[in-house]
């Protein structure tokens, strides 16, 4: 008879900055420490969480299980802190960079739709986005990731029309 001593299983998590290739990932941290004037160290650590949090939204966007509802029925499962966020706006200005790493990570272009739910006003939202960031295997850094949900914009902007309206004149 033999006896294992009982040890916890432990996963390493993966560096973010395997999400993307080394140029997508250095252009954008190159940018964001420029943009929000801070050291290249903090930019890569924010770009890294950001690049989580798209990994997140790819990995749950088609399971409508998990996560909360736009209001136009549209599912919405990932919500970005303010730091999160302040990336997301900087990479959505280097359109290239910003377009190839959702390709790498989503497959397709992610569209920013700020929006303010009573999930990320309560709470709730932030308490999804964690779940998710764990479970896609990479390193989450709480320091991005401590803080509420919250919109970048006024509660509800108004989106942009699926279809445009013709204009009769009488």
């Amino acid at each position: 008879m033999s006896i294992t001593a009982y040890r916890p299983v432990t996963t390493t998590a993966v560096d973010p900055r395997t999400l993307v290739s080394a140029e997508v990932f250095d252009k954008i941290a190159r940018y964001v420490a420029a943009r929000q004037e801070v050291t290249q160290t903090y930019a890569e650590r924010a770009v890294g969480q950001f690049l989580v949090f798209l990994k997140a939204y790819a990995d749950r966007v088609d399971q409508p299980d998990f996560g909360m509802l736009l209001p136009t029925g549209e599912s919405y499962r990932v919500v970005p802190t303010r730091p999160v966020d302040a990336v997301w706006h900087a990479a959505l200005q280097i359109s290239e960079p910003y377009t190839a790493a959702c390709k790498e990570i989503a497959g397709h272009y992610v569209h920013h739709r700020p929006i303010l739910t009573e999930a990320m006003q309560d709470g709730t939202a932030i308490t999804y986005t964690l779940a998710a960031l764990h479970d896609t295997g990479y390193q989450v850094d709480m320091e991005f990731w401590g803080g509420e949900a919250e919109s970048c914009c006024p509660p509800n902007p108004p989106q942009p029309r699926q279809v445009a309206e013709k204009r009769t004149d009488a």
